[in-house]
């Protein structure tokens, strides 16, 4: 008789205790990494975000900067980060250039048609322009408060909190390709010399908002002079900045003018050794701001994809892996010269952003093409 009692309540232990490891793993199961990082009212407000993202079941974002090669770096985290698998929460990130993002928004806007959540583009005048319409969602991101002053600066970043900040800065300068290149290319008027006629590409900024952005800065440091004699070199004009790279990459232009240098430093990290250069008289700075729109038909998901955005485990992975100028100030580089914080990285030129007109940039592009185009 005691024999079987003592046996089933060993029996019974065991099944307490295989019922009190289930119950502990699926507590802990429960809470993802970015959960478990949390107490009290904040871990809250995210599991409300997460359950609410699961029953919205998507998330649609146009971006000018996320390529592909991006997206395959930061998606996969941002899943394992709040425990969202690809049938919770299906992500559609649409990466195409900053103009055929402002046409496609604007487009759907007017339309009131609302598919899009999240939009990562430049110029910020845009956003700024969205906002006086009520087309951006006020969205007070806890890990604004961690960026630099710089990302809010209108000199540097130009940033509308609550609405967004800057957190993305994708410097502007020099790329050539050493091995085809004898000497050193250190500033803007190096590459002016007569053996480099033919062998220069550059970007077109008459049909780029964001290169507009860049000429405009460029031009403060070089005067409208630079470009009048670049055009007399009939540099080949490229829009896509990955092919500008693949062509100096593969000799066909062995030096960029106008490179945003980010894309330059991937094709590095796959063993491209193209020299990068941020002239020391100045580099251009374009911010690529990231917003949720006002009518976002999925706004938990929204409000958390923009949360991991602006956090140090992107914001790393932006900058160390992806080559953005890192705006939160408790992120360290992996690398000697470039990328670096954005406090780090001396030399971005200074516009104040909010007095450049849209009548600028018209001006700006009409004149690219009279002095570099137009002379092809």
């Amino acid at each position: 008789m005691f024999g079987k009692i003592a046996k089933g309540f060993l029996v019974a232990l065991v099944v307490l205790g295989i019922c009190g490891l289930w119950a502990f793993n699926s507590a802990n199961a429960a809470d993802p990494p970015a959960l478990a990082k949390l107490t009290g009212a904040e871990k809250e407000r995210v599991a409300k975000l997460i359950a609410g993202a699961k029953k919205e079941k998507e998330l649609i974002a146009y971006s000018a900067n996320w390529r592909p090669d991006v997206q395959q770096m930061i998606v996969p985290v941002f899943r394992k980060e709040y425990g969202l698998s690809e049938s919770d929460l299906k992500i559609n990130v649409l990466s195409i250039r900053t103009g055929a993002v402002v046409t496609k928004v604007t487009e759907e806007l007017r339309a009131k048609v609302y598919k899009t959540d999240i939009v990562n583009t430049a110029p910020a005048s845009w956003f700024n322009e969205l906002i006086g319409h009520g087309e951006i969602m006020a969205y007070n991101c806890p890990e604004y408060k961690y960026f630099s002053p710089l990302m809010a600066d209108p000199k540097v970043g130009e940033a509308n909190p609550p609405y967004f900040i800057s957190s993305e800065i994708y410097p502007v300068g020099l790329t050539y390709n050493p091995k085809l290149i004898k000497g050193e290319i250190a500033h803007w008027k190096d590459v002016l010399k007569p053996e480099y006629k033919g062998k220069i590409i550059i970007t077109d900024p008459s049909n780029s908002f964001s290169m507009t952005e860049a000429y405009l800065a460029i031009r403060k440091v070089v005067g409208r002079s630079y470009f009048e004699e670049l055009g007399k070199m009939k540099p080949f004009i490229l829009l896509s900045q990955s092919d500008l790279v693949n062509k100096c990459v593969s000799g066909e232009f062995p030096i960029i003018v106008m490179s945003t240098v980010s894309i330059a430093f991937r094709a590095n990290e796959k063993g491209a050794g193209l020299k990068i250069v941020l002239p020391t008289e100045g580099w251009a700075a374009p911010a690529y701001p990231e917003t949720i729109l006002a009518h976002a038909p999925h706004p938990n998901a929204a409000k958390l994809f923009i949360d991991y955005f602006h956090g140090a485990i992107c914001q790393d992975i932006l900058m160390n892996y992806c080559g953005a100028a890192g705006g939160r100030k408790d992120l360290k580089s992996k690398h000697a010269y470039f990328p670096k914080p954005i406090e780090e990285l001396k030399g971005a030129i200074e516009m104040d952003w909010r007095k450049v007109t849209n009548k600028d940039r018209d001006q700006a592009r009409e004149e690219f093409r009279k002095l570099v185009k137009e002379v092809q």
